[in-house]
């Protein structure tokens, strides 16, 4: 299982979009890769990150905080999301975390009536029914995570 992770200063960043990098980890590799999002403006931006981990064909997602309409679009793209509760990736096991499974637990859009984001009426509220934990731990930059 492929994770990605937002990351920035050596920590799980604290906004899924706004991250410096993101951190692609499996069991034998990992790699750190710029976030497209802070090249671009607006959805632009948003919409080349989801294809970035479309393309780097990421299983799974942790992370602090994520809008609605992001954790929405991930979840109907089949990418599993786990909620990290604080910054550090030293001792964090990816099982233990828990799993956001509807667009509505993440946290809501600010910007709705502006920009390109507002063409959307609707929150996305897909679900999925796989397992809430995952029985793998990861080794990340040396620190298990």
């Amino acid at each position: 299982m492929k994770f990605a992770i937002p990351y920035q200063n050596g920590r799980i960043a604290g906004h899924f979009s706004k991250a410096e990098s993101f951190l692609f980890t499996d069991q034998k590799h990992s790699e750190i890769t710029p976030n497209p999002a802070l090249n671009n403006t607006g959805c632009g931006g948003k919409k080349s990150l989801l294809s970035l981990l479309k393309s780097q064909q990421i299983d799974a997602l942790v992370v602090r905080n994520i809008g609605q309409k992001m954790l929405g679009n991930l979840l109907q793209s089949n990418i599993r999301v786990f909620h990290a509760k604080n910054a550090s990736l030293n001792n964090a096991a990816f099982t233990d975390l828990p799993e956001f499974t509807d667009a509505t637990q993440g946290r809501p859009c600010k910007n709705t009536k502006q920009g390109c984001c507002s063409k959307k009426q609707n929150v996305m509220t897909s679900k999925l029914t796989a397992p809430s934990r995952l029985k793998q731990t990861f080794i990340v930059l040396g620190c298990k995570a």
